[in-house]
């Protein structure tokens, strides 16, 4: 840069090693893996989230097949996938796919177990934004599945299938969906910057 008289940079960012199992990858021990075969069996998508979060910005990242696989199955879909399918199947069952909040003018509704969920769907833009801030990738993704995790439990608390079961209860139901797919909508609009 010196040479071209361009400007030096102020800040220069590397990154930690990139381990396979309990060392470095190498071609002569044969344990490399590429990126190309990871994308073609997993999708760039979640490849790139994969490495985000395995790779915390002053850590050495660690990559197996398994550990690849284990982390789509725990966070994309047990965690992500089970809590989107569970909202829109229940909410196209008893709404036609359009539900809204029953409680206008309260933010979530009235419960408790809404209030305790809106403060950490609210709180989840600050704290990522902070982590993001440190240089923290990893911990980001970390509080944005702590919002999905979050809404998995409302679900369990709330009950939805319990609720369509009465008639005089459509309003909490509608609600409660309602609060759902805000959940989502926020976590994958914080999701959308590291895995698309």
């Amino acid at each position: 840069l010196m040479a071209l008289d361009e400007p030096l940079p102020k800040q220069v960012f590397g990154h930690p090693w990139l381990l396979q199992g309990d060392g470095k990858m190498s071609k002569s021990r044969g344990n490399v893996i590429y990126a190309e075969d990871l994308i073609q069996f997993f999708g760039v998508d979640a490849v790139r989230y994969f490495v985000l979060h395995e790779m915390p910005f002053e850590n050495d990242g660690v990559i197996t097949w398994d550990l690849m696989v284990e982390r789509m199955n725990s966070d994309l879909a047990n965690t992500l996938g089970n809590l989107v399918n569970r909202t829109i199947s229940m909410s196209n069952k008893y709404f036609g796919g359009i539900v809204e909040n029953k409680k206008v003018g309260v933010a979530g509704g009235t419960e408790d177990v809404d209030a305790d969920l809106w403060k950490v769907l609210t709180d989840t833009y600050t704290r990522v934004s902070k982590k993001m801030d440190d240089l923290r990738v990893a911990d980001a993704i970390t509080e944005i599945f702590v919002l999905f995790k979050r809404c998995n439990k409302y679900i369990d608390e709330t009950m939805p299938w319990a609720l369509a079961k009465d008639e005089a209860k459509k309003d909490r139901l509608e609600t409660v969906l309602y609060n759902l797919v805000e959940g989502i909508c926020v976590g994958a609009t914080l999701l959308e910057s590291f895995i698309l």
